[in-house]
């Protein structure tokens, strides 16, 4: 049965390193390879940097929420687990949707657009095998043999023990780190200060580049997911989230400051992979370096990839214990501990995309709209600390935020005011098209609370604290959350 003792035990083979490469495979990914050149011309160059350092400020706020809350509940399902703990089960419910739409969406992305990446990558990928059009795209079949193998490949690697998946994870990122350095130092040694020219292209520049940053640093909450395996001490958990978002914005912070060093306006302005023009320029037009720092930016899509699978897997683990899902998910293999039902229904979730082809409008759609429901998910896992803190001041946090009040509700606000941008009246509202989308997953949603969740999945507050494993949690006060 899903729900036996030994098919629900993972194992303790993630290391504190590995949690930390996990979470910062997840956020870097491949986008700074395409994007670097527009973070360093849009805002200038200095107020791209600027730009990520303060995003890494106000990411840091929820990051400590989520550091303090994972410390608290390392259990398979993280978000879901803490919106239980502070808001109750229709706040957990809420959540299920928000964090499955989250690593679903940026796995769909990932098998999406890989063919793309690689062509643009300079790996060349002929288009044969045209099979029908959508939305104004051609679904070619040697792109969707490629993704599809790929995606399979992750996949497997994933049905092996997990200390396998995270020493991958942090070899791959240790790549990608020597790249950013490459690109940083050798614009510092080779490249030019007046190349940096503008500093400042003004407000509307600096704020538009603002606008896109909280997107590129999400990915921290990967770390929840996979806590329960990890095999350090629940505050090192707590630790790694805020490692993670720092590390990632010194990482962003190296590769604007080395591409504005290494080309001047007009070329980081341009069309095309600038990243890659100015390491070519930077080092001669060594095809060794080039290389490299190619493959690395290669490396970098899959090891978000690869974070996706270990973080949306054991969601799915998670949810499926405490029946939100059928518990048969929850299934793991007894030799290498992984979950392998949980793989395989985050494989074929992630792999209908590829029928849709690489069509740019589905892309942005998707991000959209996962974007929007994590940034729902953050304001209910800051609810849900806040609440904490009152309901029950002396659970124990392995790693405890001073000032969680004010953490607390900074974060809140810093949220509320990024999710104001989705909306109809903020300057970047979601299409009519991602509302239908929105409101079509919503309807599954309902569908699915009534059909199932308050029928034959019903599980009251304190069983389904008892499946997750958040009951172990000492508390001084007999009080719980209300359920709802």
């Amino acid at each position: 049965m899903g729900n036996s003792k030994e098919n629900i035990t993972l194992g303790k083979g993630l290391s504190g390193k590995a949690l930390v490469a996990i979470g910062l495979g997840a956020i870097v990914g491949w986008s700074w390879v395409v994007y670097g050149g527009m973070w360093s011309t849009l805002g200038g160059s200095l107020g791209g940097i600027i730009g990520f350092a303060i995003t890494g400020v106000l990411c840091s706020l929820v990051g400590l929420v989520y550091a303090e809350m994972t410390s608290a509940f390392p259990r398979a399902g993280g978000d879901v687990v803490f919106a239980l703990e502070g808001i109750g089960q229709l706040g957990s419910i809420i959540m299920m949707w928000l964090v499955v739409m989250f690593w679903v969406g940026l796995t769909m992305i990932e098998t999406m657009f890989f063919p793309v990446i690689l062509t643009r990558l300079g790996v060349p990928l002929p288009e044969w095998g045209a099979l029908y059009n959508v939305a104004g795209g051609t679904v070619y079949l040697s792109y969707f043999l490629v993704s599809i193998g790929m995606n399979a490949l992750i996949a497997f690697l994933n049905t092996r023990a997990v200390e396998i998946s995270g020493k991958i994870q942090q070899i791959a990122v240790w790549i990608l780190l020597a790249a950013a350095l490459i690109l940083c130092f050798g614009g510092i040694i080779k490249g030019d200060v007046s190349n940096m020219q503008p500093l400042f292209t003004g407000s509307a520049g600096f704020f538009a580049v603002m606008l896109m940053l909280p997107g590129f640093m999400s990915g921290f909450n990967a770390i929840p997911q996979a806590a329960e395996e990890a095999s350090v001490p629940r505050k090192t958990i707590g630790r790694a989230v805020i490692l993670t978002v720092w590390a990632a914005v010194a990482f962003y912070a190296m590769i604007i400051l080395g591409t504005a060093l290494g080309g001047d306006f007009a070329l980081r302005s341009g069309d095309g992979l600038v990243v890659l023009d100015v390491v070519y320029n930077l080092f001669g037009g060594s095809a060794v370096v080039v290389f490299f720092v190619t493959f690395a930016s290669l490396l970098g899509m899959l090891t978000t990839w690869n974070a996706c699978y270990i973080a949306g897997t054991r969601l799915f683990v998670g949810l499926s214990r405490a029946k939100y899902l059928p518990q048969s998910i929850a299934y793991i293999n007894p030799k290498t501990k992984a979950p392998t039902k949980a793989i395989l229904m985050l494989f074929l979730a992630s792999s209908l995309i590829i029928f849709f082809g690489a069509n740019t409008l589905i892309y942005v759609t998707i991000i959209d709209v996962f974007s929007f429901a994590l940034v729902i998910a953050w304001c209910l896992v800051i609810i849900s600390f806040l609440r904490l803190q009152k309901l029950r001041p002396e659970m124990e946090r392995p790693y405890k935020v001073k000032y969680p009040k004010l953490v607390g509700w900074a974060a809140l606000i810093f949220s509320l005011a990024f999710l104001y941008l989705y909306t109809p009246v903020g300057p970047a509202g979601l299409t009519n098209i991602e509302w239908s989308v929105v409101g079509i997953i919503t309807l599954i949603a309902l569908i699915v609370y009534f059909a199932y969740n308050r029928k034959k999945g019903y599980v009251s507050l304190e069983e389904r604290r008892k499946l997750l494993g958040s009951d172990q949690i000492v508390s001084s006060t007999n009080e719980t959350p209300v359920e709802k």
